[in-house]
């Protein structure tokens, strides 16, 4: 079954050109005229995603108009593709950190737009599927880690790719950074799975505790975590993960009557971010400096 998207924006070339890239792939197309309209049309069509403008003809705002969608219950988990038509209101966008929702930049292209039309669909059938439970947030459901709580390793990814394309479009640094856990084998043989899932919780909340704003982390696999640092120097990347090597090492896991001794290796890649395909191969280069930290002997930084 096709999908429906609605689209709103003040920039007429964008309405179009939105709306061409959705009906190749034969979705249906409604266009709004202003944000009051796109929320009626909302609840009306329930749709699987808006493709949306900062700027709207008329007194409310994209943002305001995003607001609206998220406090009405037919539409508060509506994707939300937000149209930045350049980097001031792609920053309003990022500030404003609403829920369920991603970023498209001018000039908009044809292939990102029809990509996340699908994600659309697919988020769309993941809440779907979630929905019978009315105590939790379908959305976060859909994105987090339920062990850590955190981004899960498939919205990171989809994160990496977001933000190695923003970098190369604005030639801002990037970085990536894989913690792994050293000891937790030997944890999980010695004290027990549960204890180790424990480890892994409260270290996930210790390294929440370096993030700046603009940082990501998410659980990347069993025992490790990705973290993606958007426009920082190579400089502060490396002395970022030392900290992290210090402060783990340091840090007492008492759990129960046990206080465990944790170390991390960290495999750290970084690039300027004038290169699109050297941004998408960050992660491939900090897992070959996360093997290489732990076979130097573990609890110790790596760069690739």
């Amino acid at each position: 079954m096709a999908g429906t998207f609605i689209v709103a924006s003040k920039n007429r070339t964008t309405t179009k050109a939105i709306e061409k890239a959705l009906k190749e792939d034969h979705y249906e197309v409604a266009i709004a005229a202003n944000g009051v309209a796109l929320v009626d049309q909302a609840l009306d069509k329930k749709p699987n995603a808006v493709f949306l403008g900062v700027s709207l003809t008329g007194s409310m705002t994209g943002l305001e108009a995003a607001r609206a969608l998220r406090t009405l219950t037919p539409t508060e988990n509506v994707p939300i593709i937000f149209l930045a038509e350049n980097a001031e209101e792609e920053k309003k966008i990022s500030d404003a950190r609403l829920p369920l929702a991603d970023c498209l930049v001018a000039p908009f292209d044809e292939n990102e737009v029809k990509a996340h039309a699908a994600g659309g669909m697919e988020t769309g059938e993941s809440i779907a599927d979630l929905r019978p439970s009315k105590t939790e947030n379908a959305w976060m459901l859909a994105i987090l880690d339920p062990l850590t709580q955190l981004y899960h390793r498939r919205y990171m990814l989809h994160r990496l790719g977001y933000e190695s394309k923003r970098s190369a479009r604005y030639k801002n640094p990037l970085a990536v950074l894989l913690v792994d856990v050293d000891n937790l084998k030997e944890i999980n043989k010695q004290h027990g799975i549960l204890t180790g899932d424990s480890v892994l919780i409260e270290m996930g909340q210790l390294l929440l505790a370096f993030m700046r704003q603009a940082e990501i982390i998410g659980r990347n696999d069993t025992q490790d975590f990705l973290i993606i640092a958007p426009q920082i120097t190579e400089d502060g990347v490396i002395a970022m993960a030392q900290r992290i090597c210090k402060t783990v090492m340091e840090h007492h896991f008492v759990l129960e009557k046990l206080d465990l001794h944790v170390t991390v290796s960290v495999g750290v890649a970084w690039i300027k971010g004038d290169d699109l395909s050297e941004n998408l191969a960050l992660l491939g280069r900090a897992e070959v400096a996360l093997t290489r930290a732990k076979q130097a002997g573990k609890n110790r930084v790596e760069v690739g």
